[in-house]
Order: C-alpha cells, then sequence, then structure tokens
C-alpha cells in the first residue's frame, strides 16, 4: 500500500505545507513540468528547499538520502517542501500527470544516474475467462471414473474423504482439503479406494495467460487462505445477485492465485493489512497532534487520553514505525519547532522555553546542545550573522 507525502515516514525527507510560505528576502521561480514516463534513471538534488504541488492526475514522488539507496515511493499529497540535499524524482502514477515546482533563485542542481526504476500500476497477468460448469459430489467407496480430457481447466477440491487421481498415467493421492487442476487436453482419472468415501468440488472454467507448469502435475495442500476461497466459492454460487457472476469469476482468480504462490510465508511473516494499515494511521494522527500542540505542555497521559490507547500500546507503536520513544519523540519535535522560532527572533530564549514547556531554560539550552552540539543562543547568533 502506498505512503502519502503526509506520512509520518515521510518526514525524514520533506515537510507537507498547506500554502508556500512568503518571505521578502526569497524569490522563487515556478516550473510547470508534464510527467509521462513510468521509469526514472536520474535522482536529482537542491542545495536549497523546493516546493512541489501536483496541478493534474496522481503523481509519485522518490526520496533517497544517497544516490546507491533504493528510492521510497509516497503519493504526492498537498504541498511538498522537500529539504535540502534529498535526492527525489518525480512519476505518475496515473497515465499522465502536471506538477508545479516552485525552486528558490540561486539554488544549485545536481542530477545523479540510478539503475532504473519503474512504476508498475497493478495490472492483471491471466484472466479467467468463464466458468462453464462447477458442482459438489458425494461418492462411495469403490467409485470409479474412467477419465477423460478436454480444451478447458478443470479443479477438483477434496472436500472430505479421500480420492485417487492418476493424470496422464501418473497416480496422485488427494487426502481432504486438497486440490489439483487438470490442465487442457490433459488425460485423468479419478477412483476411491475400497474403504474409501469422498465429498469433492470440481470447477470446469477457461482463462488466458494461464501456465499449466505453475498448477498441473501437483496436489495442492490448502492453506487458510485457499480453503476460505474456496468455502466463499460455494458459499455464492447460488445467490442470485445481478453481479453474482463477476463475482464467482473474481474469487475463482484468487483461488488460482492462493494455489500457484503456495505458503510462501511463514506464519511469523503474516501480517494483517488492515491492522498495518491502522497503525499507519494512527501514528500519523499521533504524530500530527503532537506537532499541532506542541507550545503546549503535552504529555504521554494527554495523548492515550486523546486517542483511547495505553501507555504501552503507545509505546509499542512508536518503537515499532520509528523506533524511539514516545517522549524522545516530543522531545525532537520540540527542538525542531524551537529552532524554527529562533529563526524569527521574535521571542527570546526563555520564552521559547516556557512555551515548549520545559521546566528551566537551563534543561531546554542542555537538551537542545545535546541534539544539535550547540546551546540555543549559539545557533540565534549563528543565524544573526
Amino acid at each position: 500500500m502506498y505512503k502519502k507525502t503526509t506520512s509520518i515516514q515521510c518526514s525524514t525527507y520533506s515537510e507537507t505545507l498547506k500554502s508556500i510560505p512568503q518571505t521578502s528576502n526569497e524569490t522563487f521561480k515556478t516550473s510547470r513540468r508534464k510527467l509521462k514516463h513510468k521509469e526514472i534513471h536520474e535522482l536529482y538534488q537542491y542545495d536549497l528547499p523546493i516546493y512541489i504541488q501536483a496541478v493534474e492526475g496522481i503523481i509519485g514522488i522518490l526520496f533517497a538520502k544517497k544516490p546507491e539507496d533504493t528510492p521510497e515511493l509516497f503519493v504526492l499529497h498537498r504541498i511538498v517542501k522537500v529539504k535540502p540535499g534529498i535526492l527525489f524524482n518525480l512519476v505518475p502514477l496515473s497515465g499522465m500527470g502536471i506538477v508545479d515546482i516552485d525552486i528558490q533563485e540561486g539554488s544549485s542542481l545536481q542530477e545523479y544516474p540510478i539503475m532504473e526504476f519503474e512504476v508498475n500500476s497493478i495490472r492483471s497477468s491471466f484472466e479467467v475467462d468463464e466458468i462453464f460448469a462447477y458442482y459438489y459430489s458425494t461418492k462411495g467407496n469403490n467409485y470409479r471414473f474412467d477419465g477423460e480430457k478436454h480444451p478447458f481447466w478443470e479443479l477438483t477440491f477434496v472436500d472430505n474423504g479421500e480420492l485417487e487421481c492418476t493424470v496422464d498415467g501418473e497416480s496422485f493421492h488427494l487426502p481432504p482439503r486438497s486440490l489439483m487442476f487438470f490442465g487442457p487436453e490433459q488425460f485423468h482419472t479419478q477412483k476411491t479406494a475400497p474403504d474409501k468415501t469422498v465429498s469433492y468440488l470440481t470447477i470446469m472454467f477457461s482463462a488466458h495467460f494461464l501456465q499449466p507448469e505453475a498448477l498441473t502435475n501437483r496436489v495442492i495442500q490448502c492453506s487458510n487462505d485457499l480453503y476460505s476461497a474456496l468455502t466463499t466459492f460455494m458459499h455464492y454460487n447460488d445467490k442470485s445477485w445481478a453481479f453474482r457472476n463477476d463475482l464467482l469469476l473474481g474469487i475463482m482468480k484468487i483461488i488460482l492465485v492462493y494455489s500457484i504462490i503456495g505458503d510462501t510465508q511463514s506464519n511469523e511473516d503474516i501480517i494483517n493489512p488492515m491492522q498495518a494499515h491502522y497503525e499507519n494511521e494512527l501514528l500519523n494522527e499521533i504524530t500530527q497532534y503532537i506537532k499541532y500542540y506542541i507550545h503546549n505542555s503535552l504529555t504521554i497521559n494527554d495523548i492515550c487520553t486523546k486517542f483511547a490507547i495505553s501507555r504501552s500500546s503507545l509505546q509499542a507503536l512508536f518503537k515499532k514505525h520509528l523506533d524511539i520513544s514516545p517522549k524522545l519523540h516530543i522531545n525532537n519535535v520540540k527542538l525542531e519547532y524551537s529552532k524554527l522560532l529562533l529563526k524569527k527572533s521574535s521571542y527570546t530564549i526563555s520564552q521559547i522555553s516556557d512555551m515548549l514547556g520545559y521546566t528551566s531554560i537551563h534543561y531546554f539550552s542542555r537538551k537542545f546542545k545535546l541534539v544539535y552540539g550547540i546551546t540555543p543562543s549559539e545557533y540565534a547568533k549563528s543565524i544573526a550573522n
């Protein structure tokens, strides 16, 4: 799933703004660019901040800190201020796109060639054209089907019991919750043992660009996902909805994909995508809240109350996604904001310390120097000079 430039993960490379700030000592030149190509061969780097906003289409922005890094892709959302020294490029995620880039006069541009990076839209690699027939059968012991072949695909899923099959003379045993595909023109037979019965689902279908070697001549033991897709197919087959056929064709495609990829992940690697999306959105909301209320005496309890989350869950969320504690993140945001206030020269260091909720100016100065290597007063003097 794509992340937007408003996400916390993008803050390493850029800031998100509602409008471009206007200052008397900075002059910008706006360049409008049309984006057509989804292949990227270079990244750009400016020594001063630049501002980018989408005008038309869905735009992706690639970021990297160094030319040898693998670029990270984000969806351009709102106005993005790219930090000085960050490498970037733009790519249309829709058919084409148009962006406005505001470049500060006097800034220098560097180009860095990279290995080709291509953004691929989601397209199907094969199609299920038609489902000709499907039926659920129960056979007793000593059942025997002498065989057939036909120009379309056939799936046999053993729900209960056991089934013996041959495919072009090769024997296969299908235990419960297993399935087998018979490709076009593959001769196959089926039978049960003298002491066994079987209940199984048969689906006959046609498909384009489906490679037989990916599915045939093997017994596939159902993963939980594959079994769920099969039971879903059986559940919806007798519905009389307007789009029932489209639904069954879609489920059939899911069955095929799960059959091809198999159990490619261990249980430890499986992540609930809805949970991952929820965590990203929650983290983004919390970090935006911290940024908005950073001038208040914001506490961990305030955040937990606002978002109905326990301290341990909040700690785990920040550790998992940002590898820092919530308290340290708040402190980092405070210090970044203090630099902005020092640049404005509208407040004394003592006032800034009070505004950000530090217990004393000495504590504020100590924290500032610990992170930036100089005191707030030294930083203010360096700006003035």
